[in-house]
């Protein structure tokens, strides 16, 4: 009797055990898993990331800027430095003991494209985009590698057109003194209508250059090799290097630049020809 009329009221009947506690309800959100460490790996197979400085930021901007602006072709010469270096030994000492100033076959090439810009202006002009117009100029502005505690940075050597190879070592000379005190100004290394790029010195035997604005073409100097060549007729090793000039297309032709090119090798083979202008 008693339990049916628990069993009317709800209430659990006497001597009944008591009910199991309800299981926990899953949560509706998943639980946020643990961090997961990255194991080096096996030896050799580590990374590591650093921080881009801001020169490299700058310098990865310029080429980006360059590739996508301007359409950039190159064309290949081979030049016998021969003589060159000839006239460089035979000269070299007198030559710092008279002017007080070293001299490199670099000065050559500077003084060989600035004498081959003012005879072929549209390999030294610029297009403006903004205008629509071609800028031919009357001057030579050449940026150049120059040593420095930093490693190698492109400097600017300013109205090349009227210097002898003289001034010119003297510029060169200036630079790499304000880079070794690591005075160089913006002015110093920017505004270029030229470039020269030496991947020689690391040992490069082909390669394209990259330009950088306000310049339309770069002339990129390589190793020089001894190498069979044949002259007068006869075959004899001599010093070789391969020229590469790469430049806006949008400007320049591929006459203008294989006839500049050939200029500035005509030169490098006969440095007399620098002094006689021809």
């Amino acid at each position: 009797l008693a339990r049916a009329h628990a069993a009317r009221r709800g209430e659990p009947m006497p001597g009944a055990a008591a009910p199991a506690a309800a299981a926990p309800k899953p949560s509706a959100v998943a639980a946020v898993p643990a961090p997961v460490v990255v194991a080096e790996g096996a030896p050799g197979r580590t990374e590591r990331r650093v921080p881009m400085s801001a020169v490299r930021r700058r310098v990865a901007q310029r080429l980006k800027e360059s590739q996508n602006a301007l359409a950039l072709i190159t064309t290949f010469q081979e030049a016998d430095l021969t003589e060159s270096i000839k006239l460089r030994e035979k000269h070299k000492d007198l030559f710092q003991k008279t002017h007080g100033a070293q001299l490199g076959v670099l000065s050559f090439f500077i003084k060989a494209c600035a004498t081959g810009l003012m005879d072929i202006p549209g390999v030294n002009g610029v297009i403006d985009d903004a205008t629509g117009e071609i800028v031919y100029r009357d001057f030579v502005d050449i940026s150049v590698p120059i040593p420095s505690p930093r490693g190698p940075v492109t400097c600017t050597l300013r109205n090349c057109e009227s210097m002898s190879i003289r001034d010119i070592e003297r510029g060169l000379a200036g630079l790499m003194e304000k880079a070794r005190k690591d005075q160089l100004a913006v002015e110093d290394m920017s505004e270029a209508s030229f470039g020269i790029v030496d991947s020689g010195s690391a040992g490069g035997m082909l390669g394209t250059c990259f330009i950088n604005p306000p310049a339309s073409a770069t002339l990129g100097t390589n190793a020089v090799k001894k190498r069979a060549t044949v002259v007068d007729g006869k075959v004899v090793s001599r010093e070789m290097m391969y020229l590469s000039l790469t430049y806006d297309h949008r400007l320049v032709d591929g006459r203008e630049a294989a006839t500049f090119l050939g200029s500035v090798r005509d030169k490098l083979e006969d440095p007399s020809r620098m002094l006689l202008d021809v």
